[in-house]
């Protein structure tokens, strides 16, 4: 019995070449009353911290400065997974407010620690299938301000 396969086509690629983009921007997390971050599931007191999860909405800066501009927001949720230390899983978009890459988004996703890396699993606008990742750390931490971390996205 012979099977037939629909007819197939080949055509010309509708997105560009692809480009290499070596960008370092800065993430800022803020605490206290104007925190950019909001624990929906918590856990505990006494309790381990082990499946508290929080949706946040850091703020992308152009410059490692509590007042730098804002570029875009990384948007999206983080989970206590790891039981033995410290460690967020984070799965968030990077959408692109301001710049060359308005209206743009990144999709990323790792684990959120002092110094670390995250993949870039997909993106939008500008950045449509975008691949690649994220090495960052902590520039500059203010107790009851938040963080500045530095974004070296490749």
């Amino acid at each position: 019995m012979a099977t037939h396969l629909p007819q197939t086509y080949l055509t010309q690629c509708c997105l560009p070449c692809e480009k290499e983009l070596n960008l370092v921007l800065y993430l800022h997390l803020v605490v206290g009353p104007n925190a950019n971050q909001k624990t929906i599931i918590p856990t505990k007191p006494g309790e381990s911290l082990f499946g508290i999860t929080a949706v946040n909405n850091w703020a992308i800066v152009d410059a490692p400065d509590f007042k730098a501009k804002v570029v875009g927001h990384a948007q999206g949720i983080h989970v206590m997974a790891d039981q033995p230390s410290v460690g967020y899983y984070n799965s968030f978009n990077l959408a692109f407010v301001e710049g060359s890459f308005k209206g743009a988004t990144l999709h990323m996703m790792g684990i959120f620690n002092p110094v670390g890396e995250w993949a870039i699993t997909g993106g939008t606008g500008e950045l449509t299938m975008a691949r690649g990742t994220i090495k960052y750390k902590i520039l500059q931490e203010s107790a009851g301000i938040g963080s500045i971390r530095e974004l070296n996205i490749h």
